[in-house]
C-alpha cells in the first residue's frame, strides 16, 4: 500500500473507519510504500499520456508506487479512475515502453 492510501484515510471523516483500518494496517504488517522521484513522474506521464485525468494524480501516483517497487497487482474499488479500461491499457503500455512490468488492475470481486 502506498503512502497515498494512508493519506485518504488520514483525510477521512469517518472516524470508526479511520481508526479500524489503521488498526488492520498494524495488525497485518502492511507496508506502506513511500512515493520517490521516480513514482511521482511516472504518475505524471500517466496523466500526460491520458490514463488518468490532471485531477486524478493520487490515483495516478498509486499506480505509479506500485509499478517502480515491481508489485504484481493492484486491488481497488476505484472503477471511476483506476479500475477502467483505459487507464488499464494506457498505464500497461506505458509501463512496458519504459521498462516497468505491467501491473494488474482489478476489483476484489
Amino acid at each position: 500500500m502506498s503512502t497515498y492510501v494512508v493519506q485518504e484515510l488520514e483525510d477521512t471523516e469517518n472516524t470508526a473507519r479511520h481508526e479500524k483500518m489503521l488498526l488492520l494496517i498494524g495488525k497485518y504488517s502492511i507496508t506502506v510504500l513511500a512515493a520517490s522521484d521516480e513514482s511521482d513522474a511516472l504518475a505524471q506521464r500517466y496523466v500526460v499520456e491520458g490514463a488518468l485525468s490532471p485531477n486524478s494524480l493520487m490515483d495516478a501516483n498509486h499506480i505509479a508506487i506500485v509499478s517502480v517497487n515491481a508489485l504484481d497487482k493492484i486491488i481497488s474499488l476505484n472503477f471511476r479512475h483506476i479500475v477502467r479500461s483505459s487507464t488499464i491499457k494506457i498505464t500497461g503500455s506505458l509501463n512496458i515502453l519504459l521498462g516497468y512490468n505491467v501491473v494488474e488492475i482489478n476489483s476484489p470481486m
